[in-house]
């Protein structure tokens, strides 16, 4: 029992030591660290240019998916997309600021859009 302790001890002691020096070096994962690096560029900047869903998509599809009346809460209500990342290659999450009409107050929302730019449809969405 008491060599696994002292192992044990070993290894925290190691675990302390090493963590800040592999917090700041990093590790080289090879090949790993190309896919990750290549998901790292593509923030909201990138998604800016037109490819991420308008105010306008947004809020009709948020109100279609939680199944509310557009002609009767619409016109009160607006959503803003605030910033998207991708998630594949036809989904993009988006983070959404919604002042809704009947309200008090601004909701934040998370949302998924599936399909490509100009027919982004809303499969996910939920309040923060």
């Amino acid at each position: 029992m008491s060599g696994r302790s002292l192992l044990l001890g070993i290894g925290i002691l190691i675990g302390i030591y090493a963590a800040p020096l592999v917090g700041r070096q990093g590790f080289d994962f090879g090949e790993g660290s190309k896919a990750a690096s290549s998901l790292n560029g593509l923030m909201e900047s990138d998604l800016d240019a037109g490819i991420r869903p308008s105010n306008e998509t947004a809020k009709g599809e948020l109100f279609r998916l939680s199944n509310w009346d557009i002609s009767m809460h619409g016109i009160g209500s607006t959503v803003a997309v605030k910033r998207c990342i991708s998630m594949g290659k036809d989904s993009i999450a988006c983070e959404l600021l919604a002042q809704l009409g009947w309200v008090d107050g601004e909701k934040l929302v998370e949302a998924v859009f599936e399909g490509k730019p100009g027919t982004w449809r809303m499969v996910a969405a939920r309040a923060r």
